[in-house]
């Protein structure tokens, strides 16, 4: 189906509930009534199917990646939620931890043409090019963030790395990868090291270039989710990052809100039973409801908006 939506969790550090954040998202559009594969992408740390309760699967994305199995629906596998299936990458080594960008466009490509409504992929941590690649070839990109400086930290490494190399793809579909490649190193001489001053520089070449990084801004669109929020002050911790990479890095974010820490949530991982089902009416389920709903709210928005602008444009 080459209409459905693929959703990336990524967030740059460990530990911040990307897996619990994927896996009840997938079972709130499950649902809902729509057909949702959870694709497990931490590569060689996989946990996904102990978030939902499912036993180590026979075939995982390995399977897919050495061509063992060529038929991508061979490693689905069926969970107790109506509507869900999951790839698992549990038997997954260090070995695939180093994909090629081939074999990643591959993968995702025979995603898009599996029958599913949505796809929700749960990315390791780090900003390692398995992880960013990923999350940028996915159509809604989410980041979870916790209210701690560490995490903070990473989430702007990993805003900022991945601005970075979504510029280096696509410099070479504009015939600017000689321009691009010597600026984005690290001991780059014009002092580029975040996307504001990567922006400035584009601007002041003029031209085609300035064309070029103003449409990487528009397309470069991730969200961020709060998660364990304990105080008041946490909870302004996503709003203040918004406003912090608007204005430090030019880049015009979305808080999509913030999900209470509560013992429900480590309750349901050790029954290993998602916390949509064990504690469907808890406060952390309720607010990620909410996340969910404004979701796909934002992505019905602008489907119709770009609906429009392709009938103005005829």
């Amino acid at each position: 189906m080459e209409n459905n939506k693929i959703l990336a969790i990524g967030g740059g550090k460990g530990g911040v509930g990307k897996s619990f954040v994927a896996s009840n998202l997938g079972i709130l559009l499950a649902q809902s009534g729509s057909k949702v594969i959870l694709a497990d992408l931490d590569l060689g740390g996989a946990n996904l199917h102990t978030w939902l309760g499912v036993n180590n699967p026979s075939k995982s994305l390995s399977d897919f990646i050495s061509r063992e199995t060529l038929n991508i629906s061979k490693l689905l596998v069926p969970t107790n939620i109506p509507g869900l299936s999951l790839i698992s990458g549990a038997k997954d080594g260090v070995e695939i931890a180093n994909l090629k960008y081939t074999q990643k466009r591959r993968f995702l490509s025979a995603l898009r043409n599996m029958d599913a409504d949505y796809i929700v992929i749960d990315l390791g941590a780090g900003t390692s090019y398995n992880t960013v690649d990923f999350f940028l070839l996915a159509d809604i990109q989410l980041m979870v963030v916790i209210p701690e400086p560490t995490s903070i930290e990473n989430a702007y490494r990993f805003i900022k790395n991945s601005f970075f190399r979504q510029v280096f793809h696509n410099s070479k579909k504009f015939g600017l990868k000689s321009v691009v490649t010597p600026i984005l190193r690290i001991d780059n001489p014009y002092n580029i090291t975040t996307p504001k001053t990567l922006i400035d520089y584009f601007n002041k070449l003029g031209g085609s270039k300035t064309v070029f990084i103003e449409e990487q801004l528009q397309i470069f669109m991730p969200k961020i989710i709060l998660n364990q929020v304990r105080t008041e002050k946490d909870k302004l911790v996503g709003l203040a990052m918004k406003d912090a990479c608007s204005k430090y890095f030019n880049i015009n974010m979305t808080f999509l809100g913030y999900i209470s820490e509560d013992e429900s949530v480590w309750k349901s991982v050790l029954n290993r039973k998602p916390l949509a089902v064990a504690s469907p009416d808890s406060v952390p389920m309720q607010q990620l409801k909410t996340i969910c709903s404004d979701i796909l709210l934002k992505e019905t928005e602008l489907t119709s908006k770009n609906n429009l602008l392709s009938k103005l444009a005829q």
